[in-house]
């Protein structure tokens, strides 16, 4: 591995670079001081800029920002990779070993585990991510257990993966049986939504307004079959209600699991009432797949709602959604409609139960193909590479309410990048699932490095 440079002194680095910022899309260095980008340019552009003893260092590849995953439960797939990987493990085998205990359980130990145990999950993963280009998280079902596990690991300098955890209070548990007792709890905590820093931060809260849509829970506006089941409804409206205009009135963001069009629409309608709640804590929509209406999405995206999509979840459900509903599957997860009507995209995995690897859901999200399947889903609702890469950049930062911090190359920003073999984009869609990530940089600091990177 590549070792860290100084953070007292000002590094060079010289490599052509995919911004991703729209002012500046590409640039061929840019120069890093104390963990934050200082100059981004052409090479004699940015040398001008900086003292006369800073270093250099030339790169081989192609240098990008740090990809975030929007929807990624880390530290419960570092618990699982604990009991079904080595600690030598690389990038390849765990992606091969989560894919083969797909219906494994989390942790099967006889107690819970502890917060060593924790702890190591997060040792165990965090390079894995860092592997694939990763430097942010949004983890999107944070109980307060695993709250615990990452302040811990934060409190011991050995959380490398910037984390947005978005709390989760099941609403039916012994803690919190209700809507109300919800609420109690989150006003009795004194923090809200972007409490943190750089590192830790706390994001919208976790809630469910319907369920799986392969096992038919989604809530939707036309019935599943001939029986008139429109699927499960797992809050009741007022409730809801009641529960965004409070999170609105005191801070807090809303993260929805809505898979159905109703359960979406329910969403939307929500959001629209909590107005500029909606853009300042990035309220989402969690998946939103399954034949949501134009106007739903129209009216999420005009107040400003992030789309979190996950090209994994129809990549692995597609055939069993086009057994249930036939030419009704086929628009499912509609990030063209969604971005087309205004919301901000940010793509993550639901990893690690799904795929995780951004190469291949990038893929994914321009082709449209689905596994175990030579047809791809309806064309329409394709997105092009750009937008992909944007989502797990820049929407996804703008998601993790980082937006001014992370997601471009650019001055100011923190220095957050990733060294590949070559350029997603560039390279085109045939060649993307066999680019390789070559350098993961968090702040200024490697955090994973290949041989000879």
């Amino acid at each position: 591995m590549t070792p860290s440079p100084r953070t007292d002194i000002t590094t060079l680095y010289i490599a052509p670079v995919r911004t991703m910022d729209p002012d500046r899309p590409r640039a061929e260095a840019f120069a890093v001081r104390a963990g934050t980008i200082v100059a981004v340019g052409g090479i004699d552009e940015v040398r001008a800029v900086l003292p006369a003893d800073h270093a250099v260092e030339e790169l081989d590849g192609v240098v990008l920002p740090g990809l975030i995953d929007a929807h990624l439960h880390m530290q419960r797939g570092g618990l699982k990779a604990s009991e079904h990987v080595a600690a030598d493990v690389d990038v390849d085998g765990f992606i091969d070993a989560m894919a083969r205990t797909f219906d494994d359980e989390d942790w099967t130990g006889d107690a819970p585990p502890t917060l060593d145990q924790r702890v190591a999950a997060l040792d165990l993963v965090q390079p894995l991510f860092h592997a694939l280009g990763f430097t942010g998280v949004v983890d999107p079902a944070v109980t307060i257990d695993e709250m615990r596990g990452y302040q811990e690991a934060h409190r011991r300098g050995r959380l490398t993966m910037r984390t947005v955890a978005m709390p989760y209070l099941e609403i039916g548990s012994p803690d919190t049986p209700d809507v109300d007792a919800v609420i109690a709890h989150l006003a009795g905590t004194g923090v809200s939504t972007g409490f943190g820093d750089d590192v830790l931060r706390l994001g919208p809260i976790k809630v469910y307004a319907d369920g799986e849509a392969l096992k038919g829970q989604a809530l939707l506006d036309e019935p599943w079959d001939a029986s008139g089941y429109r699927g499960e409804q797992r809050i009741p409206d007022a409730d809801y209600a009641r529960l965004v205009a409070f999170c609105a009135a005191n801070g807090w963001g809303v993260g929805t699991h809505a898979v159905g069009g109703a359960a979406i629409a329910l969403v939307a309608r929500e959001y629209a009432r909590a107005g500029a709640a909606v853009g300042e804590n990035r309220y989402q929509v969690i998946h939103g797949y399954l034949e949501p209406s134009s106007e739903t999405m129209r009216l999420a995206g005009s107040v400003g709602t992030v789309a979190s999509l996950q090209p994994s979840i129809i990549w692995h459900n597609g055939v069993g959604l086009r057994e249930k509903l036939g030419e009704r599957a086929e628009r499912a997860n509609p990030m063209r409609s969604w971005i087309d009507a205004g919301a901000v995209l940010a793509l993550g995995s639901d990893g690690p139960y799904f795929a995780f690897d951004p190469r291949h859901l990038m893929w994914q999200a321009v082709t449209r193909f689905v596994a175990n399947s030579p047809d791809p889903l309806d064309p329409s609702e394709a997105i092009t590479l750009d937008e992909a890469l944007a989502g797990y950049t820049t929407g996804a930062a703008y998601a993790s309410l980082a937006e001014h911090d992370r997601g471009m190359i650019r001055p100011g920003l923190l220095a957050d990048w990733a060294l590949w073999s070559a350029d997603p984009v560039d390279a085109g869609v045939e060649a993307l699932r066999g680019l390789r990530v070559r350098r993961t940089v968090v702040g200024g600091r490697t955090v994973y490095g290949s041989a000879g990177a």
